[in-house]
């Protein structure tokens, strides 16, 4: 049992439906399911890895629990405070405890802005420097947090390297002192070994800082590495959640096994061959009855076409999955 003090956020059936408009009409002609009926909670200081295939409602989610989008249903709390009630003015503030990082640094950085600018933009914005010299001393220690030299600050986005843009983009997530940090894709656009410096430069952040993160990722193999804690998507579901070395050794749910499948590995013991999902992902405007995932499954049987699964609890390792014939059960 996860004591009350130690959760930092508390998703309760999260929904995110985006209305589709007739192109002359202009009423209502469906809905795209984003994120559906989504739950799970993050303790203060973990890593909760979401991983999924591309279009499975990953970044979506991401923004609806900082409401850059508005959910459509559901609740969220963050440190004890319902945010889906609070007003423009409260989430202004709260904001300064939740920040993003993007996936493309070149797109989230203003070009006609020098990098002194973009740093001080956020502290100024809340307040949180009494003077030009605190706000200088603000900003030298947000560089030296990313492993920047001082030399950069006059400079413009578009003079560094994608790894150097997304240090400035960590720089400035950090600048308004957050709690919790939702790393969208964050080392996607960048190379192999520049991905490595970023995500060792997170970890040393969380632990010096305190941070908690919600990683966002398509690399199974990062996610391995990073996360405490990892729930898989699939068209707008949660369809299994675990810690992350109980999900890689016992993975119960058939999409979280065919997943897995495809991570490269030179360990023999994890490689029994690779599962090719059979049929293209369902269109999320006309979802499939039942469990989303039976037109793909191979173990898919008549109940699975008609009744979504109920979640299924493994309490001795805070495992759970929604199937009706989870793996290793014959």
């Amino acid at each position: 049992m996860i004591h009350e003090q130690e959760v930092l956020l508390k998703v309760e059936h999260l929904s995110k439906f985006f209305p589709i408009k007739h192109q002359f009409l202009g009423h209502t002609v469906g809905q795209v399911y984003a994120v559906n009926n989504v739950s799970f909670t993050l303790r203060r200081g973990d890593t909760l890895g979401l991983v999924g295939e591309s279009g499975c409602g990953k970044s979506t989610l991401g923004k609806s629990i900082l409401r850059l989008v508005e959910p459509t249903a559901g609740r969220i709390i963050f440190d004890s405070i319902d945010i889906t009630r609070c007003s423009t003015a409260a989430m202004r503030n709260m904001r300064r405890k939740m920040q993003i990082i993007f996936q493309d640094p070149s797109a989230a950085l203003n070009p006609r802005m020098s990098i002194q600018t973009i740093l001080e933009e956020p502290i100024t914005i809340h307040r949180l420097a009494n003077s030009v010299a605190a706000r200088r001393q603000r900003i030298h220690q947000l560089l030296d947090y990313v492993q920047l030299p001082k030399t950069v600050l006059s400079k413009y986005p578009h003079e560094f390297s994608g790894g150097q843009r997304q240090r400035i983009c960590i720089a400035r997530a950090l600048a308004v002192e957050p709690i919790f940090i939702i790393c969208d894709e964050a080392i996607a656009s960048l190379d192999v070994s520049v991905q490595a410096q970023v995500i060792n430069l997170l970890m040393d952040l969380q632990e010096e800082l305190k941070l908690t993160y919600l990683f966002i990722s398509h690399d199974l193999r990062v996610v391995e590495f990073i996360a405490d804690y990892i729930a898989v998507m699939y068209l707008g579901k949660i369809v299994e959640a675990a810690p992350a070395t109980e999900i890689y050794q016992n993975p119960k749910h058939p999409y979280t096994k065919a997943l897995f499948s495809a991570i490269p590995t030179l360990d023999l013991s994890r490689k029994k061959g690779r599962i090719i999902l059979q049929g293209e992902v369902p269109n999320p405007i006309d979802l499939p009855t039942g469990c989303h995932f039976h037109p793909r499954c191979w173990k898919a049987t008549e109940v699975c076409s008609k009744i979504y699964p109920p979640e299924t609890h493994l309490s001795a390792v805070k495992h759970q999955f929604s199937c009706y014939h989870p793996e290793g059960d014959e």
